[in-house]
This record gives C-alpha cells, structure tokens and sequence, in this order.
C-alpha cells in the first residue's frame, strides 16, 4: 500500500518545515517515508515573483512535480509532497489569468496533468495564509499575490471536488500530530503490520 500526503498552499505558508517535520517524525515511528521538497528554484526560466513568473515556466515545474512523484512513488510507502500539481497549477491559471498566456501546447499539458493528477493524493492538507513574508532573495513579499494564489488555490480544490484538511498556524510538533490524527494511525497501522509480515516472511 502506498500513502502519498500533499501539503499544499500559497508561497510563505510554512510548507517546507512542515513537510521535513512530518516526515522525520513518521520515519521515528518505523515508516518507510520520504519527502520531494519544491522545485521552483531549480526552473532554468525566470520565476519567483509576480513580475518575473510565466505560464511557461510554471509548466516546467508541473512536469517536474508529475515526474518527481512518479519516481519517488516507487522508493518509499508513505511520500510527503512540499507543494503538490494543484498549487503549481494555481500558479500557472493566475499567469494566464494575466494575460501571460503561453502557448496552446503547454495550456493543453497543464492543463492534462492537473485534471489527471490532482485527484491522486490520498490526502491534502493545506495551509492557509497566515504570517507575513519575509525576504529571502527569490519569492515575492508581496502580500497581495499571496493571497491571489491561496483564492486560486481554493478555487481548483473545489472545482476537483478535493477533499482537504486546513492545518492552522502553530508548532510543527502540534501540526504534524494533527496531520497524524487526519491521516488516521490505522491506516499507518496497516503499512506497520504490512512491513512486519514481510520481515517474517524473509
């Protein structure tokens, strides 16, 4: 059985400290997990910023998350996503939505890999917009995009009919316990004894 956990939400929102919390804290407790941290720094095309993003480059960091999934999807039980296809893809309708529109190739690629991958994670969880943005020399710290991208967010979770859990702002320790009690400790039971039997079958 595989478990793949997407954190999503706009940039800013705590998703990486998150993510590597979470997945510590499942690999203490036995679980064959992992963890793709975000890709957007690694695009060869400008992003970043409201001024510098482009649907072109926004459709290279969905083929990169489609592809960093499929591949981390067969090392490990249970993956933890530090952005998922549906925030990269709210970044990508927002640059469309400003008439930064691509071309028709790269609207149809996107659009394929939201419609046939955002419904793939077996759990959400999304972190709202909550602190303000601190410089750190590439993303925006402009409050206002933040918060375009965390409505767009909203927007395609519903228009997928996604089922998501908001995780308020607080302690990693007392998010990642929340996060366990969404996933519901049973079905990491499952992979437990999963990995138990196969150890006694060796």
């Amino acid at each position: 059985m595989k478990l793949k956990v997407g954190i999503t939400g706009s940039h800013g929102t705590g998703k990486t400290s998150l993510a590597h919390s979470l997945v510590g804290h499942l690999k203490e407790l036995g679980f064959n997990a992992g963890y793709i941290r975000e890709f957007v720094r690694d695009c060869p095309l400008p992003v970043g910023t409201e001024a510098k993003n482009s649907a072109t480059a926004q459709a290279w960091v969905l083929c990169r998350q489609l592809t960093e999934e499929l591949e981390a999807l067969q090392k490990y039980d249970i993956l933890v996503c530090d952005r998922t296809v549906i925030d990269n893809y709210a970044y990508f309708l927002w640059n469309l939505r400003n008439g930064k529109l691509g071309d028709d190739a790269l609207q149809n690629i996107a659009n394929s890999i939201f419609n046939n991958w955002a419904n793939t994670y077996d759990f959400i969880v999304k972190l709202p917009v909550t602190v303000p943005l601190s410089p750190d020399g590439f993303r925006s710290t402009d409050l206002s995009w933040q918060m375009e991208i965390d409505k767009i967010i909203d927007e395609v979770l519903a228009i997928k009919n996604i089922k998501y859990h908001v995780i308020k702002i607080a302690t990693n320790y007392v998010r990642v316990d929340e996060i366990l009690k969404v996933l519901n400790i049973s079905v990491l039971q499952k992979l437990d004894s999963k990995k138990a039997a196969a150890e006694v079958g060796d």
